[in-house]
Formats: C-alpha cells, structure tokens, sequence
C-alpha cells in the first residue's frame, strides 16, 4: 500500500489479489476536524500550492490524466507520477485565465485563456471542482488589485 499526496486529499493505493491496485480517497487534515468555517477555508485557498488530480479534455477531445497545480502566479500541468515532463505547456500564467466555470456536469469545470483556448477539466467530486473554481478566481482577482 502507498500514500500519493496531492494538496489536502491523499489516494491509498492498495493491491489486490489480482496484482491490481485500486485507489481510496482520503481527506488530510491537521486538527482532526475536517470541517472549517467558511472563512477559514477561503483564507486557507488563498495561501500556497495545491495539487489536485484532474481529467483534462484536450483540443482532441482526448482525456488525460493530469495533476493540476496551483500557486498564487502559474496553474501547473503535470503527468501524475512524473515531474511534468511530456506536456506541451508545464505551466501557464494565472494572467492568461480570463474565465473559469463550473460546468452542471457533475465535477467538471473549463478554464478559458486568453489566446482563446478552452479546456475541460473533471475532478474526483464536485466538492473539489468548487474549491479548485473558487481558488482560481480568487487569485486571478488578488492579482488584479
């Protein structure tokens, strides 16, 4: 069994009698009560790098698995398992988002850039597509001011 960490939620990986292994989700949390007040769950948005394991829909319409990364300047594109190498754009800056939106999809989102290209993501649940939505505009607005 192994832990493969991503910003706050962690995967189990743990094998089965067919040598397969199947993944568990988990929350991580430092106080033993993974409910916070809103407030300090935007603040705590604001803050650092995230890493969240995402479904990103390419200009084909290919889906691939992705680890999007996000600090206070870049969203980051990375292959899970590796260090990003093999993606066509490692990082792109949060000034070139001009919209992202929740899809009714459940746990998708898109992220439109400012050359005119729009992605598709889908996320684990729709409670993370909120967190990574909210996250990105409230960054891309901070950055503004």
């Amino acid at each position: 069994m192994k832990i493969e960490p991503l910003g706050t939620s962690f995967y189990l990986s743990i094998p089965e009698a067919d040598g397969n292994e199947k993944q568990k989700e988990g929350v991580r949390s430092s106080t033993g009560n993974s409910e916070k007040a809103p407030k300090e769950r935007s603040s705590s948005i604001k803050q650092g790098y995230s890493e969240y394991r995402v479904v990103k829909t390419n200009v084909r319409g290919k889906r691939q698995e992705r680890i999007l990364g996000i600090d206070a300047k870049y969203l980051h594109n990375k292959k899970p398992g590796g260090s990003g190498g093999g993606v066509w754009r490692k990082q792109r800056s949060l000034q070139e988002v001009t919209d992202v939106t929740a899809l009714p999809e459940s746990g998708c989102f898109s992220i439109v850039f400012s050359n005119g290209t729009k992605r598709e993501y889908e996320c684990v649940n729709m409670k993370e597509r909120d967190e990574i939505v909210e996250k990105i505009k409230t960054l891309k607005s901070e950055a503004m001011n």
